[in-house]
């Protein structure tokens, strides 16, 4: 706290306090003298230590909350949070540890007839002597015959949409950042799930917009809520994944998706839909995309990297007509566009009928195991699905979230903590996020299961958990 009356004192030109008191306080989180889980002050107690009025504590607070700095817990205070970036390499594994079984990381479960399909579509791309998705950097949008094709897989999800409309991206996290690029800039408001994708909430710490959570339940987002806020706000945008939400596997009935549609029609609010899941859903789509009951409104975002193949980061992004050329030269900028090498790949593998293929293996392969899942951890269950590439699960009474994930990691097993994927203010529920697409047979998934269900049954030891983060 002294440094930062010192560097209030230091300042002679007149730079606005608030300002100052950000700065001090992010240089001693980066410098390591606040660290993650550290309560700052409270806001009366430092205003009057500074010398400063409440009002501009407040604004300095606020400011480091949507910096990702701190995170402000109604009636508890403001706390030393870990930016997304760090919370997220420390839940979801950065590279793969051969002795760990990683359950942390969204992906299909891989095969050989992937890797066959890619090997013979490398070579068969190597004997070809006209190749021009290796040189041509034109038209920004990808091309047209790539973006005709792409129309057609969306046609299979439910949506409509004209190949004009559509915009070829490096995948779905491009797309949605895309979208809230066109829409939103600092003291706009989106709002998103009160569990929503980590990339959602970096892109809001980049864009300098201000992100609110919506309530949820296993049906995805409260119309009730989204409504009370667009009458009390000025909302911006929502970002909303209907399909097999990450972390917490809802599925949206459509009903639901018709009254979102309604209300964000009702205030005049975007809504990006990601439908990066809604190729596993196959004949168990139960409705078509908001984005269906909405196109003058929505961006509708989906990929084949969550479906088809990892590394095919080859995504769809459909716009309304009227941000078409915005969002466009926002790519532009961006990257200028998606890789045309894998956007011919993408294409003739949904004109041959591979993505098909691929996804309906992928649909038996999920289901599989998360039967297992269920037989293992049915009593953990909090949220899944037969399609989801992943399980939501109650954590025990018994157990502290970070404890538990460390007891874990000693076990050889990697498990997502909730904090990714929690947007300012939003409470920390007490769960963790299983992803099925680890790269092991099915003996070590169902040895992986057991280990997860008896230290879930266990107690844990009686001391202090002061493990690193």
């Amino acid at each position: 706290m002294r440094n930062w009356k010192e560097a209030l004192v230091a300042d002679h030109g007149g730079g606005s306090k608030y300002k100052l008191l950000v700065t001090a306080i992010a240089t001693d989180i980066e410098r390591g003298e606040l660290k993650d889980g550290d309560r700052l002050p409270p806001q009366r107690l430092l205003a009057a230590e500074l010398g400063i009025s409440v009002q501009t504590v407040t604004n300095a607070y606020k400011e480091l909350e949507r910096q990702g700095w701190v995170r402000c817990e109604v009636g508890r205070g403001s706390f030393v949070s870990r930016r997304i970036s760090e919370r997220v390499a420390t839940s979801m594994l950065d590279r793969g540890e051969h002795a760990l079984l990683d359950f942390s990381t969204v992906r299909i479960v891989h095969t050989e007839l992937h890797d066959r399909y890619w090997r013979q579509t490398c070579a068969e791309l190597a004997a070809e002597h006209e190749q021009p998705w290796i040189h041509a950097c034109r038209p920004i949008a990808g091309f047209e015959h790539h973006r005709e094709v792409g129309a057609r897989w969306l046609a299979g999800l439910g949506l409509t949409v004209e190949p004009r409309d559509l915009l070829l991206t490096n995948g779905t996290s491009q797309a949605i950042f895309l979208a809230l690029a066109s829409l939103a800039g600092p003291d706009d408001l989106v709002l998103c799930e009160s569990c929503t994708d980590h990339g959602v909430i970096g892109t809001a710490q980049v864009l300098g917009f201000k992100l609110q959570g919506v309530d949820a339940d296993r049906h995805g987002l409260d119309p009730e809520h989204f409504e009370d806020l667009c009458g009390n706000e000025r909302v911006t945008a929502l970002v909303c994944t209907p399909n097999l939400n990450n972390p917490t596997s809802s599925l949206m009935p459509d009903s639901r998706r018709r009254e979102i549609a309604e209300i964000a029609r009702r205030y005049g609010v975007f809504v990006i839909e990601d439908d990066v899941y809604g190729p596993l859903l196959g004949d168990a789509r139960e409705a078509p995309p908001i984005s269906h009951y909405l196109p003058e409104l929505s961006f509708y975002c989906t990929s084949l990297t969550k479906s088809v193949l990892t590394g095919l980061r080859l995504g769809y992004l459909a716009m309304p007509r009227r941000l078409a050329l915005r969002t466009e030269s926002i790519f532009r900028v961006n990257s200028w566009m998606a890789a045309p090498l894998l956007g011919e790949i993408a294409t003739r593998w949904i004109e041959r009928g591979r993505a098909a293929e691929l996804v309906n293996l992928q649909r038996n392969l999920i289901a599989g195991r998360q039967a297992a899942v269920t037989a293992e951890l049915g009593d953990y269950l909090r949220g899944n699905h037969p399609a989801s590439l992943s399980a939501w699960l109650e954590v025990p009474e018994h157990w502290e979230l970070d404890a538990l994930q460390h007891e874990l990691r000693e076990r050889g097993i990697a498990l997502t903590l909730p904090d990714p994927f929690l947007p300012p203010g939003s409470q920390r529920p007490r769960a963790m996020r299983l992803c099925i697409g680890a790269e092991c047979g099915d003996e070590r998934l169902r040895k992986g299961l057991a280990s997860i269900r008896d230290v879930f049954e266990q107690y844990p030891e009686i001391h202090e958990f002061r493990g690193a983060r």
